[in-house]
């Protein structure tokens, strides 16, 4: 791959031209969306989901969890459907969307196979406590952003490995940020490529900025720093909790004046992270979290 000697530009447009062939996120998320908005009935959302096994099969598998098999008894897609509601059916269709893009091993983050997928749901699930604690009423947009706030990394990680002496020594030699010298070394950062790839798939400005700037909130435009900033808070406490923490987890700029400016004490921290690990635990099997 070279030294930090290349030339910059043509190695990031290698990188942009990698992020661009991914595969575009389903569009079922599109079709299944005004359908819950509208209240539509349980069939018409049925007949979206049946053709996307994944999505079904998640479906069903939460639905028959203890929360809500006890409540229903769940013989089809369509009984699940009615089982969820809308508010669990949004999250499971964007998990299943999701999911697709984080298999396999992050290497170049020092992060094993599912780490990465784990970190991502963890930190959509921490996204909506804090949602609840500061009475902000964005939620899907939140749980999408902190599902996808990663995902920069399944694409750059190949380029991370590669480099990942010459970043290493910028975060020794100089006292840099992993992602400062991911920046410095390769032109470009996860972040940045995640919010390119956010943009190519057509989620709204808000969601894009939450991903492009989920490290440093305050540099997002003014109207999207509020999101930014919990996608940002989420990520840095399930960080703490060892959950896809990988090479580059303890040496992020951690804002932490975020957490003041919010009212999150240490105790509030505290009683958060208890919740967080009650609701991590109910729902990671079902999103296939081993």
């Amino acid at each position: 791959m070279g030294t930090p000697s290349f030339d910059k530009n043509k190695y990031v447009n290698r990188i942009i031209e990698q992020a661009e062939s991914l595969p575009p996120f389903p569009n079922v998320v599109q079709k299944v969306m005004p359908l819950l908005q509208t209240m539509a009935p349980a069939k018409q959302i049925e007949q979206v989901i049946q053709y996307d096994p994944a999505i079904a099969s998640r479906v069903i598998a939460l639905s028959r969890s203890p929360i809500y098999a006890r409540r229903h008894s769940i013989g089809s897609l369509r009984d699940a459907i009615i089982a969820l509601g809308q508010k669990e059916l949004i999250k499971v269709v964007l998990a299943a969307c999701s999911a697709r893009y984080f298999k396999g091993s992050t290497e170049g983050y020092d992060l094993r196979e599912g780490e990465l997928w784990e970190h991502a749901v963890g930190v959509a699930i921490m996204t909506e406590i804090l949602a609840s604690f500061l009475n902000n009423k964005n939620v899907f947009t939140l749980y999408t952003a902190g599902l996808l706030h990663d995902i920069g990394k399944t694409v750059l990680h190949f380029h991370v490995k590669d480099q990942f002496e010459n970043i290493i020594k910028l975060v020794k030699d100089k006292n840099m940020h992993f992602l400062d010298a991911e920046r410095e070394i390769l032109g470009i950062d996860h972040q940045q490529l995640g919010g390119l790839i956010a943009k190519k798939w057509n989620f709204p400005d808000v969601v894009v900025a939450a991903i492009r700037f989920h490290h440093e909130p305050t540099k997002a435009a003014i109207k999207f720093q509020e999101i930014a900033k919990i996608v940002h808070l989420a990520n840095i406490m399930v960080a703490t909790m060892g959950i896809g923490c990988g090479v580059d987890g303890l040496t992020q700029p951690g804002e932490e004046a975020i957490f003041k400016e919010m009212g999150i004490t240490s105790k509030k921290i505290s009683e958060l992270l208890a919740e967080f690990g009650d609701r991590f635990k109910a729902i990671k099997d079902f999103l296939e979290i081993k």
